[in-house]
């Protein structure tokens, strides 16, 4: 519900986070046709820099296993006071495994690089893609199949 902590904000800037759960074959998400995605309202930062997003998110699983238990991953946006959008972090955090309310704490991870135009090809996967271009899918990125990602 809340973060701090991301390097390279001004205090112009809005923070927003891209959300979808994943689970195993055997969990059968009970939830609107497109699944578990959604996306968190832009809110910007208070005085001790904190953001706070108060989005409280519902996840129910019908499970015949517990393997590949469900996963929550996030995708932290930045938009500018010019009205660009950059990806800030990834995170990702297992849902847990009791009922009712739940507060998790998900650690969130950037790429790193050696340069703003490698940084741009490792988030977006694509030799040459254009930095301001959107970023890679959610999947690509967390399951590391975009060649140049590292995790700090």
């Amino acid at each position: 519900e809340f973060g701090w902590d991301f390097p390279g904000l001004s205090l112009d800037d809005g923070l927003f986070v891209d959300y979808a759960a994943d689970a195993g074959a055997d969990w059968l998400p009970i939830a609107r046709k497109e699944g578990f995605v959604g996306q968190t309202q832009t809110c910007y930062a208070d005085a001790q820099g904190v953001y706070v997003f108060n989005h409280p998110i519902d996840f129910h699983f019908i499970a015949d296993s517990v393997a590949n238990w469900p996963k929550l991953h996030l995708q932290i946006l930045k938009l500018d006071a010019c009205g660009r959008i950059e990806t800030v972090a990834y995170g990702c955090v297992a849902l847990p495994n009791v009922c009712g309310h739940s507060e998790l704490t998900c650690r969130s991870w950037r790429p790193l690089a050696r340069g703003v135009l490698e940084e741009a090809r490792a988030v977006n996967g694509v030799l040459g893609t254009d930095p301001g271009a959107l970023p890679a899918a959610r999947a690509d990125v967390l399951n590391a199949t975009s060649t140049e990602v590292r995790s700090k």
